[in-house]
């Protein structure tokens, strides 16, 4: 009885297997074709340099907004910020290799215009970071006000010298429309107080052995105070007063969050620095790249804003993650 039993209850489980075999190939696990998932869209990063932390900043930005959004990355950038010739190289690549979408940190608001526009033309949406381009295929631009982040820096300037003295304003090479946006944004602000007087401006480049001869050279005459609009500039700034002695009397407000700024500044070489958020710079552009991909409109501007940072605030919460976005 037994035996008869389990034979009748097993018929029906062996007709069941042989209409699934003649019938439904798709009952086997075995022949479930595997999954093919979609290709990740591609785009490409192209920065000023990969050489210091303002740029590794932007790129850890980019990365983590490309992991979000499960999106390839790929990242290239010239070894001197003034290659401009480089970064064209670098946007043609990006075209030739077929990435989808450009973020790019132009070198030359002009310069890199044609290239930006050629890329726009093959159907990559261009989003611009930190420096605008001069072009109208670009989609968006996410950066800062440049000039008003200059006025900033005057207007700390003037109440650090109790709005008096000879002031010395240390520049980038000329032709950087950010940096002399900056510039001009000290030397406006500066000019509404009638007992402050820009002696000398001085430009640099990212080569600090010149930058530093220059700066060594002006803090030789008496001032009262320096701005330095670019991070090279204000390395060097920030070396020059401490090897000469001049902490506390050369007060100098300096650009960006380096390693060097941070340090000078707690030690009270430097006064004040004008920081940007340079980590969502890099965020924001993937994730615009990404929209624009998808068909969404992104916005034509995105100003990720500036802060005056002193030793009265360097220590705030909210100032601490802007200063170490590193830091979790």
């Amino acid at each position: 009885m037994t035996s008869g039993r389990t034979s009748f209850r097993t018929v029906p489980v062996l007709l069941a297997a042989v209409f699934c075999l003649l019938l439904l190939p798709s009952c086997g696990s075995d022949n479930t074709e595997p999954h093919i998932a979609e290709p990740k869209k591609q785009i490409a990063l192209v920065l000023k340099t990969q050489h210091s932390d303002y740029w590794k900043t932007v790129r850890t930005g980019a990365e983590a907004a490309s992991k979000e959004f499960g999106v390839e990355l790929s990242v290239g950038a010239p070894k001197q910020e003034e290659d401009v010739q480089g970064q064209i190289q670098l946007v043609n690549e990006a075209v030739n290799y077929k990435r989808e979408a450009l973020v790019l940190a132009a070198n030359d608001d002009q310069a890199l215009a044609e290239a930006a526009g050629q890329a726009a033309e093959r159907g990559m949406p261009v989003i611009a970071i930190d420096t605008e381009i001069d072009s109208s295929r670009v989609r968006s631009f996410i950066g800062i006000d440049n000039f008003e982040a200059g006025r900033k820096a005057g207007l700390k300037m003037a109440s650090l010298v109790g709005n008096r003295g000879r002031i010395a304003v240390i520049g980038f090479k000329p032709g950087v429309k950010t940096t002399e946006q900056r510039e001009q944004g000290v030397l406006d602000e500066i000019a509404k107080h009638s007992q402050m007087k820009v002696v000398e401006q001085v430009e640099c480049t990212s080569d600090p052995a010149p930058c530093a001869r220059q700066i060594r050279r002006l803090l030789q005459e008496p001032v009262d105070g320096i701005v330095a609009v670019h991070a090279v500039s204000s390395i060097e700034v920030v070396r020059a007063i401490g090897e000469l002695g001049l902490e506390g009397k050369v007060k100098a407000v300096t650009f960006d969050s380096t390693a060097e700024n941070i340090e000078s500044l707690q030690e009270g070489v430097i006064q004040a620095t004008i920081i940007q958020n340079p980590f969502s710079m890099g965020y924001l552009g993937v994730k615009y790249a990404v929209e624009a991909l998808e068909g969404k409109k992104v916005p034509a501007r995105f100003d990720t804003g500036t802060k005056v940072i002193d030793q009265d605030n360097m220590f705030w919460s909210d100032n601490q993650k802007l200063l170490f976005p590193f830091v979790k």
